[in-house]
């Protein structure tokens, strides 16, 4: 399945996940976002805004940096 990228490497939070939230909205189910974070608090906040708003999520390397969303 093919996903869209998202590229939040030069923002900080909150921008950087109010972005995210924005990007996420326009997805249909089973279409998949990849988030590249940089910040931080950005790589705190936005897995647990996915995880409580019920999207599948999994890091995609290590150390985290690339967050793989699915929306359900």
């Amino acid at each position: 399945m093919e996903s869209q990228t998202l590229d939040l490497r030069e923002h900080v939070c909150p921008m950087a996940l109010l972005l995210a939230k924005r990007a996420a909205a326009f997805l249909q189910p089973d279409e998949q976002l990849v988030i590249l974070l940089g910040d931080q608090g950005a790589k705190e906040d936005i897995p647990k805004y996915f995880k409580r708003e019920g999207f599948s999520m999994r890091w995609l390397d290590t150390p985290a940096s690339r967050l793989l969303i699915t929306k359900k």
